[in-house]
């Protein structure tokens, strides 16, 4: 048996269209995955699913603004409509942002804080919810970072709802556990991705992190197939309520 097998497998990405979420949506698609890519940015999502059906993927873009209850149940209705269930969630959606505390506006913490951490809520609990009522098992991922133990003083939203989101998904997985359902948190490091050009593409900053990150390189998008597959899959059946940290050794440094 393949524990990687992902044949007849239903995964949602959230922010699946761009960088580490669209990494994970290539990897569980090549493991077999049918995958629903959820975002606001329709093109994006269309792009992004042509260039998994172009690999011999099955993907279906699908618009969603995850900080907003009503499209996330849309979204859930047209991903079970095509799909017919969902197994797996990637609730990785996410936003970030500068400001200096204690000159911070309430609209730029809610811009953060809204997608990044009620964003999580709304969509894991949609898809709970269809779990429960099929009384099927699942697995159930969220997208971390090591910023939640390595704070960005410039970024106090952005830093507050990762360390959140590693409580949350806690939490989760001891309610949830008794119903088959796995909860992981998946916590990147420096990945060059559009959300981290302003560190990835100023000299200092890039000297900075790199000589702090033992594998003395960026992360990359592909860099989390793996680790999507291998928490979707039968391969972390008896892992829940962990953290599974991909960041090329900088918190080990």
């Amino acid at each position: 048996m393949d524990l990687f097998d992902l044949s007849g497998h239903v995964s949602i990405v959230t922010g699946g269209n761009r960088g580490i979420g669209l990494g994970m949506a290539h990897g569980l698609a090549e493991a077999g995955a049918d995958v629903a890519i959820w975002s606001r940015n329709v093109e994006r999502n269309e792009a992004a699913v042509a260039e998994i059906e172009a690999g011999g993927g099955s993907a279906l873009a699908v618009a969603c603004d995850v900080a907003d209850e009503a499209s996330i149940a849309a979204a859930m209705d047209t991903t079970i409509g095509r799909f017919g269930q969902v197994d797996s969630v990637f609730a990785n959606a996410g936003a970030s942002g500068i400001g200096k505390f204690p000159d911070f506006a309430l609209d730029e913490w809610h811009r953060v804080v809204d997608v990044n951490l009620t964003g999580v809520f709304l969509t894991t609990r949609a898809v709970t919810d269809h779990l429960l009522e099929r009384g099927a098992p699942g697995s159930i991922v969220l997208t971390g970072s090591v910023v939640a133990r390595m704070a960005l003083p410039l970024a106090p939203h952005y830093t507050a709802s990762k360390g959140a989101v590693l409580s949350y998904g806690r939490a989760l997985a001891n309610r949830l556990g008794r119903h088959g359902i796995r909860v992981n948190v998946l916590s990147p490091g420096w990945v060059e991705t559009e959300m981290t050009e302003g560190v990835t593409d100023d000299e200092r900053s890039a000297a900075f992190f790199l000589a702090r990150t033992p594998l003395r390189r960026w992360g990359a998008a592909g860099d989390f197939a793996g680790p999507a597959v291998f928490l979707a899959s039968d391969a972390s059946r008896f892992m829940t309520g962990a953290e599974l940290v991909v960041d090329g050794g900088i918190t080990s440094a």
